[in-house]
């Protein structure tokens, strides 16, 4: 293997490592807020219901969608939840 290749490996297998603790993070955090409203289809799969709207979230990527729109965080996720906004 020459010395590029070796470079990229090592990059990818880091990057892999970062995600996996990444994932691994948000999930727990997810398990350790959650106020038992979920319905837990997965362990990276929840949804419910938010004004007769069904709202999915992946808690390991901190993605949710609601209303047909796709979202990366929770500050958005935690205002529909409160019923602030939407």
């Amino acid at each position: 293997m020459d010395d590029d290749a070796e470079i990229w490996q090592a990059l990818k297998a880091r990057s892999k490592e970062k995600f996996d603790a990444d994932r691994a993070k948000f999930l727990t955090q997810a398990l350790t807020d959650d106020d038992g409203g979920w319905t837990k289809h997965t362990q990276w799969h929840w949804s419910r219901s938010v004004d007769g709207q069904r709202l999915d979230y992946w808690p390991s990527r901190k993605k949710f969608q609601y209303k047909g729109t796709v979202h990366r965080g929770l500050r958005l996720m935690h205002t529909i939840l409160k019923g602030e906004t939407q």
